[in-house]
């Protein structure tokens, strides 16, 4: 699959070492300071406010807001449809190779600004080219320079992970094709992101196993705005390597177990998932529930600026709304590299580092 299952039952030297007799404030600041993954993150929904304003400005567009403030009204979802609507307001946004240089570059100094040492970056690449007419050799050329600028000042690493919108079917061929050409470019996965209503899995089936014939990992989002036949379906018709969310397998007890044995890594995103009205609020989000049964949980942050979050903040819930311990985040923090899609060599080389920064935080 590309990753490595963790045990059931695990017990690390360095986290066991990871007392939780840390006050709550203290226990927060480790949060904060964790070396993190985000394995759950949209590009185009990680544009900064200001740096969309900037982008509507210079390219023409009229936005339905003129501040950072009007922004954040406009962020106020009352359903999936709007997200999406918003979120497609957002990309149109994107216009030039310079405006995807910008933003990639962006995207890195905000996760270098969380300690997020390593991503994996959905972008919707079809959706792009049909916006802009660009080809999308000039755009991913474009988002890699961004992310080289981004590696050269920060140190971090990312991927990315191209993904099929859902209602636009007749594009999946395509996106396909573009992320196994671009395998050497930083493309690691395929998704399948949008609205599960009314665009069953079954649609993408054959386009889904071309790439596992061809290698090529696969991380459709299920479980979120549909219940459980959906991740099912994910797990049975697409061999997903990777759940985007799958929260609501909760309602399902025997999907439950069924995760829990295989070890297929769940990335949850809270913060989104409340926004979204998938759950009314943390008290009610499942995410404990899941994590106490056994399954292989990675907590990310999905779309950061449009649910005024980022991966940090997600962090802090955990402790602030679910209770985890210190040893705890440390597991959270190590299951997101384990299932990341890194070269073995590479990424036995990252958890050594997180490893070895864990410590340093218990020590100080």
């Amino acid at each position: 699959m590309g990753f490595t299952p963790p045990l059931l039952f695990f017990f690390d030297p360095i986290i066991l070492k990871i007392y939780d007799r840390l006050g709550r404030m203290d226990l927060l600041e480790f949060a904060r300071s964790i070396p993190k993954v985000d394995l759950h993150v949209h590009l185009e929904g990680s544009i900064r406010p200001a740096t969309l304003l900037k982008l509507a400005e210079r390219n023409g567009i009229c936005l339905p807001a003129e501040d950072e403030a009007g922004l954040q009204v406009f962020y106020q979802f009352h359903d999936f449809s709007q997200f999406i609507n918003v979120y497609m307001t957002i990309t149109g946004c994107l216009q030039t190779a310079d405006d995807y240089r910008l933003v990639a570059y962006e995207f890195g100094r905000d996760c270098a600004s969380q300690n997020i040492r390593y991503a994996e970056a959905t972008f919707s690449i079809l959706t792009n080219v049909r916006i802009t007419g660009l080809p999308w050799q000039e755009i991913l050329s474009a988002l890699n320079a961004g992310r080289e600028q981004a590696r050269m000042e920060f140190g971090l690493e990312w991927r990315w992970v191209f993904d099929i919108v859902r209602d636009l079917p007749e594009t999946q061929q395509a996106v396909l094709e573009v992320a196994l050409a671009a395998r050497d470019q930083g493309v690691v996965a395929l998704g399948l992101g949008g609205s599960e209503h009314g665009c069953p899995p079954e649609w993408f089936v054959d386009t889904f196993q071309r790439a596992q014939r061809a290698g090529l990992p696969r991380v459709p989002h299920a479980g979120e705005n549909e219940g459980p036949h959906s991740v099912q379906a994910a797990i049975d018709l697409l061999h997903a390597d990777r759940i985007g969310h799958g929260v609501r397998c909760i309602e399902n007890p025997a999907l439950v177990e069924m995760l829990r044995q295989r070890q297929i890594p769940l990335e949850i995103c809270p913060t989104s998932n409340v926004r979204l009205g998938v759950y009314p609020s943390y008290a009610d989000h499942p995410l404990r529930r899941l994590w106490d049964a056994g399954l292989y949980i990675t907590v990310n942050s999905d779309d950061p600026p449009m649910f005024n979050t980022n991966l940090a903040r997600e962090y802090e819930i955990l402790v602030e709304y679910f209770n985890f311990t210190a040893e705890e985040l440390a597991r959270i923090s190590l299951n997101g590299v384990r299932c990341s899609f890194l070269p073995a060599e590479a990424k036995s080389q990252l958890e050594n580092e997180f490893r070895l920064e864990i410590a340093r935080l218990r020590d100080l």
